[in-house]
């Protein structure tokens, strides 16, 4: 497969999963607000905003592990996963402030909703490396494989 095809494969993996994770993230944010039971908005240049830092976020390293074969190709997806998650805490640090008053059942639910925030992430990076995965034919190979080693 050329370079071409190989980083369009790369970007378009970070561009779908960005946007389908980012989507996920963003709800389960909202789940978090409203555990809370503050009236938070949904605005839709915050979502756009979230799947656009997904996607972006996610481009270099998915661009390089299409491209690169070696050892370390997913370290920068692995990286950015890390900002996603440092930035993701400091936001909910500050959006959530003092919740000393909560219940305990609204703390299950700020809790269940933040980490599902979290587990979106987390997919990101597995989600991208599979979308690549896929779109440059090495799942099919290794289907193949697989089949030939189990038959």
């Amino acid at each position: 497969m050329g370079m071409l095809r190989r980083t369009g494969v790369g970007a378009g993996a970070a561009v779908l999963a960005g946007l389908a994770m980012g989507a996920v993230a963003r709800l389960m944010m909202r789940l978090v607000v409203l555990a809370t039971g503050r009236d938070g908005e949904f605005s839709l240049g915050g979502t756009a905003g979230i799947m656009l830092a997904f996607v972006v976020v996610m481009v270099p390293g998915a661009v390089l592990a299409s491209l690169y074969r070696g050892r370390g190709r997913s370290l920068l997806l692995i990286a950015a996963t890390l900002f996603l998650l440092v930035v993701a805490t400091g936001i909910a640090v500050e959006d959530l402030g003092t919740v000393d008053e909560l219940s305990a059942a609204r703390w299950t639910g700020v809790a269940i909703a933040g980490l599902g925030v979290y587990a979106a992430i987390l997919a990101l990076p597995v989600l991208t490396y599979r979308l690549i995965a896929r779109g440059d034919g090495r799942r099919a190979r290794s289907d193949a494989a697989h089949g030939a080693l189990t038959a």
